[in-house]
This record gives C-alpha cells, sequence and structure tokens, in this order.
C-alpha cells in the first residue's frame, strides 16, 4: 500500500478506501495504523487509484486529518488499554482470560428465549464468534491481540470482573455534578467515542471538536491508568499528537 494515502473514509467500515495524495506523507497514516486495525478495517480494506474511473473525495483538509487522527488513537491506543482492562480482571477461579472466556463459551453464543417466547440473539454475533473462537469446538480462544474495541466490551462486560458503572452497562457514564471515575465508567466512555467518531457520515471534524475529544480520551486514559497502575497510554497519546 505504499502508493496510497489512507483517507479518513478508509477508516468508515461502511467504505474503506485510499486515494493517492502526492502532497501528502503515504505513510503518515499508515504508521499510526500498524497491525492493530479492527478485524473488520482488515479484511475490507480495497486500496483504489484516484484516476481509476472512481469519484476522488477531493483533496485531504485539516478536517479528515482531525478526524483520522482521533480514529487511530481509538483503534490502536485505547484499544490496547481494554485489552490490558481484560487481561487484568480475570474471575475465580480461572487464572487467565483465555480460561474464563472459553468457560462462558455457552453463555456467549446461545440464543436466549423471552417469557414470551421470542428468541434473542446470542451475546456474541456469528462473525465475533469465528474471532472468538477460532476452533469449533471451542478447545482454545484467539489472543486478545485480535478483538476489537467491540469484542472486548463484551468481554470485559460479561467475563471479566471490571464493575459496571453507577449508570449500568450500556449507558453514559456520570460527569455531573462528580465524574465516575470507575473502570467500567472509562470503557463505557471508549466504547461511545469510537462510535461517535467512527459513524462519521463525512469523516472530518472541526479542530474545537478534535481538541474537545482529544480531551476526553486523555480523561479516559488517565482513569485507567489511574485503576491499572500503569502509566503509559497518555505518554503514548500525547507522542502521537506531536507526530
Amino acid at each position: 500500500v505504499e502508493n496510497y494515502f489512507l483517507t479518513p473514509c478508509m477508516l468508515r467500515h461502511e467504505s474503506p478506501k485510499a486515494v493517492i495524495s502526492p502532497e501528502e506523507d503515504p505513510f503518515l497514516i499508515i504508521s499510526y495504523l500498524g497491525h492493530n486495525l479492527p478485524y473488520q478495517l482488515q479484511a475490507d480494506f480495497q486500496p483504489w487509484h484516484a484516476d481509476e474511473g472512481h469519484d476522488s473525495d477531493g483533496p485531504i483538509m485539516p478536517e479528515h486529518m482531525n478526524h483520522a487522527r482521533l480514529y487511530v488513537a481509538l483503534v490502536t491506543i485505547c484499544t490496547n488499554a481494554l485489552r490490558e482492562i481484560l487481561l487484568t480482571h480475570v474471575p475465580k477461579p480461572h487464572t487467565n482470560i483465555y480460561q474464563a472466556i472459553r468457560a462462558k463459551k455457552a453463555d456467549l453464543t446461545k440464543k436466549t428465549q423471552t417469557t414470551r417466547g421470542q428468541w434473542q440473539n446470542a451475546i456474541l454475533l456469528p462473525d465475533q464468534c469465528q474471532v472468538v473462537f477460532p476452533d469449533p469446538c471451542g478447545r482454545y480462544v484467539a489472543s486478545v491481540d485480535q478483538f476489537d474495541i467491540s469484542l472486548l466490551y463484551i468481554l470485559i462486560r460479561h467475563v471479566s470482573t471490571v464493575s459496571a458503572s453507577l449508570m449500568d452497562w450500556g449507558m453514559y457514564p456520570i460527569e455531573k455534578p462528580f465524574r465516575d471515575r470507575c473502570l467500567g465508567a472509562s470503557v463505557e466512555r471508549i466504547r461511545m467515542y469510537r462510535n461517535q467518531i467512527g459513524h462519521s457520515m463525512d469523516g472530518k471534524m472541526s479542530q474545537q471538536n478534535f481538541d474537545n475529544y482529544w480531551n476526553k480520551i486523555d480523561s479516559a486514559l488517565d482513569d485507567i491508568e489511574q485503576a491499572l497502575g500503569r502509566q503509559e497510554f497518555r505518554a503514548q497519546l500525547e507522542k502521537q499528537r506531536r507526530q
């Protein structure tokens, strides 16, 4: 892909693509992405030349770069933070998270029936099941390095010992009159930021919104570092911003 510049459109699950940008360094975004892309993007990404008969998205604007940099921070640094949370919050009597996930396979993959006789989908979608349990017999679990934010959120919520925020899972954590800084609240914030940024319709973000989201992500990572007793994720975020 060395001849392509990745636009924010590539970072959207709906229509990933890339265009040539002679004015920009083609490795600018690629160097951030590395091998930590969500598996959906790895499977769907099809680069193309702007002169192959497709409609070009036009020149790369600062608003495009703002959106791309935020999304990259989420799918790399924030995703790694969630992986660390999952790995370090293992329910007893298991000795590692892989044992715990394997023990929960039936609960994660089975459909349930409501009191009205309606069937509800399993916790994991079929494609997620294939990622977590690549062996059809469920004899082993894939490495957490293969899990994206959505999958990590599900496993943290249903397998790990992390407790929900004061507002419960799936709800935006309390910000005022006090900030809920528990680990579950931080996980919830990361998931919601990823959804808000990843579902952008035009792949653009103003500088004001960029600064606002960047500060929110930094605060969430600060809370995670405090809970884990580690200091690395915010430093990585700051390093990425200076690049």
